[in-house]
């Protein structure tokens, strides 16, 4: 009887458990004070804290992070946001690269439209300054009607030519400085994009890789 009974609990262990039991799952987590807390459902102690999923054997089957933080997520948010701007920028650079290369064929090309545009800005300085001798004269004129009212008010009418003479003038010597600033501008402009060119230039002549190509149309790529 002894034996018979012993060989039933022997077969019965080898059984497989019932489907609720090897389904089973415990979830634990360390609560607030460093104690672990444990139960088959999730136990409010770990509520906004990270915890493991565990099975019927005793093995963990799962981790599950602890929710961010305020504070941590607006941290992962700026440095998605940082990401962006960073591959937006060498997106934009290479797109730039691109069209450089594809612009000039030389550094002489480069020097070439320089001067054209450094061109067509000294044509309206050129342009302004004729317009300030016009006024010039102008004034001369009106100062030399002005001489004949030292003694006695002078007419209203003359009083606004005078004046909007003046106006004129400063108007016109402004443009003339802000085009001369754009000389510069230009210059310098172009001179980097000079270096730019040779540099992109000697990459490729040395093999190495250069601004990539554009994606072809109807690819799936990255929008740009």
């Amino acid at each position: 009887m002894r034996s018979g009974s012993a060989l039933l609990l022997l077969v019965a262990a080898m059984l497989p458990l019932p489907a609720t039991a090897q389904g089973r799952k415990t979830y634990c987590c360390t609560d607030a004070n460093g104690r672990q807390a444990c139960s088959d459902v999730l136990p409010q102690q770990c509520y906004g804290r990270a915890y493991r999923e565990i099975n019927a054997q005793g093995v963990t089957i799962r981790r599950v992070d602890a929710p961010p933080t305020a504070e941590q997520r607006a941290a992962r948010e700026a440095e998605a946001r940082k990401a962006k701007e960073d591959e937006a920028r060498r997106m934009e650079q290479d797109r730039r690269n691109r069209a450089l290369l594809a612009t000039y064929t030389s550094e002489q090309d480069i020097d070439q439209t320089r001067d054209r545009v450094v061109a067509d800005i000294q044509k309206s300085i050129r342009a302004a300054q004729e317009k300030q001798a016009e006024l010039a004269k102008q004034k001369q004129k009106l100062d030399g009607e002005a001489e004949f009212y030292r003694k006695s008010p002078m007419p209203p009418q003359l009083q606004a030519q005078i004046r909007d003479n003046d106006t004129e003038m400063k108007a016109q010597q402004a443009v003339i400085e802000e085009r001369q600033k754009d000389i510069e501008i230009v210059k310098a402009r172009y001179e980097s994009e000079k270096l730019r060119y040779r540099e992109l230039s000697q990459k490729k002549a040395d093999g190495k890789p250069g601004p990539s190509a554009p994606p072809p149309a109807g690819a799936n790529a990255r929008p740009r």
